[in-house]
């Protein structure tokens, strides 16, 4: 597994399709949007693939190819369906690289690496694909598909371990690139004060979540945490910050377990790292992950973060700037909050620590499009 490349000098431009399952609220597409701006920024052509959504489509990017990889995936349904949606796909994708060149095609987990590689046959472009993390079952299914791609691509060196052990993919095969993270923008003060108030309703610390609101996120277990320390700490308020397919569901759940006094659904936005600057400490209670955007978000806004020790979780968080806790584990997860919040000069190291932690190069945007372009070159030259 290699880790480090240097980016070449006075190189010609490549162009490369970025190919997704969906564009709507998740750290999927927001890494592929990020590595797409820095890619164009520095000459390279980057269309943009996959399930048009709000956050890219044919009338924000007009070079997009919209295609219903969504529903190639579970989403689709019965299997009938999703093999329409691949068909479809297949042929449409299939149509644009007739009429397209492309050096590379980059794809982004198992549906959009299966679209690409049936859509490539007898043409000589390389297929890579991110695996960005997965619960465990799952590692040796994606890896039925990845390991006939040219390359797997992870952020994370547990997700690498995994691929190659559970996954059965050759080790050379394998290469970790981190995700570059965008600085983060820069509001008021005051604004961020105003927020903070609004959301600690008269209480005096707050958790800030991040999240898609999905059975990955393990939000019921976060639903638990809160119905516990509201009785031991009344002055503890949460937030999450997303939407998903189950927010209904923990919305009744909240209901339910009379926790929507301390826990409040933002829902979807698109200034997160205001609501993450006004926050006391992150707060993940994921059941699977690989390298969260988030947590390194909540870094950049100087705050600790809490977090279930999942996978490529353990690659960012330690001591110096929060703690991990055992996955699904509600008391374990109530005692590290409390040791985190109630020491305010505690709180301040672990916030000055992470704030720290983020400016290191593996989150750089530069640094990380600079091994992903090499890559690129590498696989091309393969080919």
């Amino acid at each position: 597994m290699s880790t480090r490349t240097e980016s070449p000098a006075n190189q010609p431009p490549l162009s490369v399709l970025q190919i997704g399952t969906q564009f709507n609220l998740g750290g999927i597409p927001r890494h592929m949007l990020n590595l797409t701006a820095s890619l164009r920024e520095s000459g390279d052509d980057v269309t943009l693939s996959g399930t048009a959504g709000r956050w890219c489509n044919p009338e924000t990017d007009p070079g997009f190819l919209d295609l219903p990889i969504r529903y190639v995936a579970s989403e689709g349904g019965p299997l009938p369906v999703r093999l329409w949606h691949l068909a479809n796909s297949v042929i449409r994708l299939g149509i644009w690289l007739t009429k397209n060149r492309v050096d590379l095609v980059h794809a982004h987990e198992s549906a959009p690496a299966l679209v690409s590689m049936i859509a490539r046959l007898w043409r000589r472009i390389p297929v890579a694909v991110t695996f960005h993390g997965s619960e465990p079952e799952r590692v040796a299914v994606f890896s039925k598909t990845a390991r006939h791609c040219d390359l797997v691509i992870t952020p994370s060196y547990a997700s690498a371990k995994d691929l190659i052990e559970i996954g059965g993919i050759p080790e050379l095969k394998v290469k970790v690139i981190g995700l570059g993270v965008q600085p983060a923008p820069t509001y008021d003060r005051s604004e961020i004060s105003t927020l903070r108030q609004e959301l600690l309703r008269g209480g005096d610390r707050l958790m800030i979540t991040v999240a898609r609101l999905s059975d990955q996120k393990g939000i019921d277990v976060l639903i638990d945490c809160v119905a516990k320390l509201k009785a031991t700490h009344p002055g503890y308020q949460f937030a999450i910050v997303g939407d998903g397919p189950l927010q209904a569901e923990y919305e009744g759940l909240a209901a339910e377990k009379d926790v929507l006094s301390h826990l409040r659904f933002v829902g979807r936005t698109e200034h997160v790292h205001k609501y993450l600057q006004a926050a006391d400490m992150f707060l993940l209670t994921s059941r699977y992950e690989a390298l969260p955007f988030a947590i390194v978000e909540a870094f950049q806004a100087g705050i600790p973060a809490v977090a279930t020790a999942c996978s490529g979780v353990v690659e960012l968080i330690d001591d110096k700037v929060g703690r991990t806790v055992e996955i699904g584990n509600v008391d374990a997860i109530c005692d590290a909050i409390v040791q985190v919040l109630s020491d305010p000069e505690e709180l301040a190291a672990l916030g000055n620590a992470a704030l720290e932690r983020s400016r290191e190069p593996r989150f750089d945007p530069e640094y990380n499009r600079q091994q992903m372009i090499e890559t690129y070159r590498d696989l091309v030259r393969s080919r």
